[in-house]
């Protein structure tokens, strides 16, 4: 034991900090991405969803989508 505190308590320490430092890297990207994004413009943003639409509405990924779907009604 360090100073009384027990492993049990350092670990939960040790599981905080490791939650901080992901939220910091999260919101990092974030910031990335939106300031990356806002550089691009609403052409490029349009482009993008265009892009997204045509896979997401192709037959093939309907298809897969609905047998995801129905295997996890089956649960």
């Amino acid at each position: 034991m360090v100073a009384g505190i027990s492993g049990h308590w350092r670990a939960l320490v040790a599981i905080e900090r490791e939650g901080v430092a992901w939220m910091k890297r999260f919101l990092l990207g974030v910031a990335a991405g939106y300031v990356l994004g806002a550089k691009a413009g609403r052409g490029r943003y349009d482009q993008i969803m265009r892009s997204y639409r045509k896979v997401v509405d192709h037959p093939l990924v309907q298809g897969a989508a609905g047998v995801i779907r129905a295997k996890l009604g089956e649960r």
